[in-house]
């Protein structure tokens, strides 16, 4: 079973259309770049598979769980609220410029989604929350402020973190 399915998205914003019959399908442990020149969807496309945009045309798919498909009619049907509230808790988006909590220490903004909007047990959540710090050598940051610089340069720690907890713990 694909974790996510998209096919035949469109989506117009007035004449201009941004997708056109656009599909592809995403796998267990299979990554997925998006490329392409400012303006040519990549984000309009991400906003749609996450449901914060509606498409015009087509179906997402979760989990072999239909979240948004177009109808006879031709225009799209959304999953209804307990069902797009389950499906909604099996993923995640970082956005290009993330917004953190400043007044949290780093382990709370890491830890913080997945015991109140997934509602995991804490001591888990906390635990597999230290365990991801020492696997990147951050053990010692857990409760500094949000941002700290990543050795490399220009990325922050908590979005590294973030994506590493996604991709091991939410499928």
């Amino acid at each position: 079973m694909n974790l996510l399915e998209l096919n035949h998205v469109e989506k117009s914003f007035g004449d201009l259309s941004v997708l056109k019959d656009i599909s592809l399908s995403v796998s267990e442990g299979e990554i997925v770049s998006i490329i392409g020149p400012s303006g040519s969807g990549k984000s309009t496309l991400l906003r749609c598979a996450t449901m914060l945009e509606t498409m015009d045309h087509g179906e997402i798919v979760y989990l072999g769980k239909r979240a948004a498909w177009a109808g006879a009619d031709g225009k799209v049907r959304y999953a209804d609220k307990k069902d797009m509230k389950e499906i909604r808790s099996q993923y995640g988006l970082v956005f290009q410029n993330f917004n953190l909590f400043p007044h949290y220490s780093v382990l709370k903004n890491i830890t913080d989604a997945p015991i109140h909007v997934q509602k995991r047990d804490k001591e888990t959540v906390y635990k597999e929350a230290r365990e991801l710090l020492k696997k990147m050598g951050l053990e010692d940051k857990m409760a500094n402020a949000t941002h700290i610089p990543w050795a490399t340069g220009g990325s922050l720690v908590p979005q590294d973190i973030r994506e590493e907890y996604m991709h091991t713990h939410l499928k």
